[in-house]
């Protein structure tokens, strides 16, 4: 009988203090949870082996970035081709397969105007079998970072933890270097890497690694994020929603849509539409109920596309195979 991948109780509360603090010590972590910090630490690295879950680098978030989200459509019979492809290219920050009008939902981002360019009128229609590309160019993501494990933890144990950074993401205007660059990529690999293993494998000296990693995390450039993989995602549906509300008033849309139950992400758009909203559900059937409370929270706002998420290919620097495990390290490299 196959062992179950799904955590436990115990795994779960490990990783959403996690998901709060991806880097805080084990000794933080397990006064959290109740256990002592060699169980924590044992027990995170059961789920990191397993490919279970991981913790992971956003590529620097500067002024300079820019980001779009990407319909994809193909031949059907080489979606799964055409995906793989694509979760390749560092550029491709997500990529999921998705059910309605495309194929294939991406998320982008690039260091520059140019470099998004590239990805989405060179790269992407290149890749054999490609039919269609359509761009949203990101204007501002307003609310991000819905939690997995939410409920795991206690509100008197999440006291413990640093509080998140919610809200409209502000990118950095802090300026960012090779090393800058050079530490992200290895947080990107392990985002619980000590400053000691940073120094080897960046060739830098532990306090400009240090102190690197203190300005750029309070500068808001640098975003470490746990992660669970879909194979131990605990069951729901994820569903992409296509939304239109009139110009006037967005912001206040925004903080009506980001305040119900299991909305991940909230993001400004130009494009076909004014937003996307990123939604965990339990099931598919929560999906018309959902809709309906927000029509009624806000009548004005009009849900004009559907995405459901069939089979995760990449989040962030991770492609997963068919079974929803970690399968291989992608770059999240853009320079």
């Amino acid at each position: 009988m196959q062992k179950s991948t799904v955590p436990d109780e115990i795994d779960l509360a490990i990783f959403h203090a996690l998901e709060l603090a991806p880097r805080a010590s084990w000794t933080t972590v397990g006064a959290a949870v109740g256990i002592d910090a060699a169980t924590a630490a044992r027990r995170w690295e059961a789920m990191r082996a397993a490919n279970r879950a991981y913790i992971t680098s956003y590529p620097l978030f500067t002024r300079e970035g820019r980001g779009a989200f990407v319909e994809i459509a193909c031949r059907a019979d080489r979606v799964r081709d055409v995906a793989s492809r694509v979760a390749r290219d560092s550029h491709a920050l997500r990529v999921d397969i998705v059910s309605g009008r495309s194929s294939i939902f991406v998320v982008t981002v690039a260091t520059s105007a140019a470099g998004l360019n590239s990805f989405i009128l060179d790269r992407l229609p290149r890749i054999p079998n490609v039919e269609r590309v359509v761009a949203h160019p990101v204007v501002a993501v307003h609310a991000e970072g819905g939690f997995a494990a939410a409920g795991a933890l206690s509100r008197s144990a999440r006291r413990i933890l640093p509080k998140p950074r919610r809200g409209t993401i502000v990118p950095s205007a802090v300026p960012v270097d090779d090393l800058d660059w050079r530490i992200c990529v290895e947080l990107a690999r392990d985002g619980r890497a000590s400053i000691a293993q940073l120094s080897r494998t960046t060739g830098a000296p532990p306090s400009t690694v240090a102190r690197r990693l203190r300005r750029l995390d309070a500068e808001g450039a640098l975003r470490v994020r746990a992660l669970l993989a879909p194979s131990a995602s605990v069951g729901g549906v994820l569903v992409w929603l296509g939304v239109r509300v009139p110009p006037v008033g967005v912001s206040e849309v925004v903080r009506t849509i980001a305040r119900f139950a299991g909305v991940i992400s909230v993001s400004l758009v130009a494009g076909d539409y004014n937003l996307f909203v990123e939604v965990a559900l339990p099931h598919l059937a929560a999906l018309e109920p959902f809709e309906a409370s927000v029509q009624r929270a806000d009548p004005e706002i009009r849900i004009v596309a559907r995405m459901v998420v069939l089979h995760h290919v990449r989040q962030l620097s991770r492609i997963f195979d068919a079974q929803g495990d970690v399968a291989e390290i992608a770059s999240i490299d853009l320079r």
